[in-house]
């Protein structure tokens, strides 16, 4: 119990400023309005298309969609986005029994697309704002970044699973800039900063077996989310074409999946969850699950008590909730709790196939014995 106090004491400056920067800027708006509303609670009669099986009553949209039925879908043509920096839609959604089609974003789904000159679609910040399944009103907000070769936006509703009900209300739609948060940011840049060089040298991170190995896969995970969404969006595009190759791919597999892990007496529930967090966030569940392996296998490999392995959960999860938290000090990520949740279950993961590596390693240094 002493030693479970002392290394609770050695993390506590991490879980205050980690609480800090949660409670900080979880309630700091890192925008405000830019402009006049370019679209408010709109009526159906508003849209420019509207497709499918589509109704609205005092603006609240219901998008129906039979099982192999046509795709529901209404825009909204915005005017006067010429000067918009950043572009905020909100609005709520509730879905019934919507199923989700082929790829994870085919459900109840309200977007901002941004279009060129020439009227093509114009990839720009990654929509969050979509849900299957049934759940109840749910509040959605996402700040889309206007690119320079935008000539105009259009804000879509979509029901683009296999089958189900979604509704849309309290639509909107308007400019904003960012708040001057230069300052904030950089003091909390500074207070990470200094942790992490106090707790490199508290953590014995210089003396571990795969201190390397653990620090570059650490690094690697730290990079990927400080590294803005716009370097992304300008990557090469051989890098988009293998990622929608991906994309692709991993959605066709996916059903496959779930009905073997469903045949082997799982929840159908909780596979859906499982199988669809980790859709959205692949990269974390796999850097998180070989870091947490690098880490339980240098505990292993330094003979340690079977204690630290509990300690290795708790930091990762520690860890976990630090890099999401660092996404607050970029200029355009977004915290999300679908990423912790895939960190969990990328730990989760390696602590059983590590269980496995070494209840087969013993196994086998009986047989040589012997």
């Amino acid at each position: 119990m002493n030693d479970w106090m002392q290394k609770l004491k050695m993390r506590l400056p991490v879980m205050v400023l980690l609480a800090a920067t949660f409670l900080f800027w979880g309630s700091y708006d890192p925008c405000k309005p830019d402009g006049p509303v370019l679209l408010d609670s709109p009526a159906l009669a508003d849209a420019a298309v509207a497709e499918g099986d589509c109704s609205e009553v005092n603006s609240v949209f219901t998008l129906r969609r039979p099982a192999s039925g046509i795709k529901p879908v209404v825009r909204f043509v915005l005017s006067g986005i010429a000067g918009c920096e950043t572009i905020r839609l909100s609005g709520r959604i509730r879905a019934e029994n919507v199923v989700r089609g082929r790829y994870h974003s085919s459900c109840a789904r309200l977007v901002l697309v941004q279009r060129d000159i020439e009227g093509k679609w114009v990839a720009g910040t990654e929509s969050r704002m979509y849900g299957a399944g049934s759940f109840g009103w749910t509040e959605f907000l996402n700040d889309y970044l206007i690119l320079p070769s935008t000539v105009s936006a259009e804000v879509v509703l979509l029901q683009s699973g296999e089958s189900g009900t979604a509704q849309f209300d309290s639509i909107a739609a308007y400019p904003v800039k960012a708040r001057a948060a230069g300052p904030w940011k950089m003091a909390f840049a500074a207070a990470w900063g200094i942790m992490g060089v106090v707790y490199f040298r508290r953590c014995r991170l210089h003396t571990r077996r795969l201190g390397h190995l653990i620090l570059l896969n650490a690094l690697v995970i730290l990079v990927g989310v400080l590294m803005p969404n716009t370097w992304l969006q300008q990557a090469p595009g051989r890098i988009h074409s293998i990622m929608d190759q991906f994309s692709c791919a991993h959605g066709s597999e996916a059903p496959e999946l779930q009905k073997h892990l469903v045949t082997a007496g799982l929840d159908i529930d909780l596979v859906d969850h499982v199988v669809g967090t980790v859709n959205r966030s692949v990269g974390h569940f796999l850097l998180f699950g070989s870091l947490s392996f690098l880490v339980l296998l240098s505990v292993a490999l330094e003979r340690l008590h079977p204690f630290h392995y509990l300690a290795v959960a708790f930091d990762m999860l520690l860890f976990g909730g630090v890099t999401e938290a660092l996404q607050y000090l970029t200029p355009d990520r977004t915290v999300d709790v679908v990423d912790l949740l895939c960190n969990a279950y990328g730990m989760l993961a390696a602590m059983v196939l590590f269980s496995v590596v070494r209840v087969c390693w013993r196994w086998c240094a009986r047989n040589r014995v012997a």
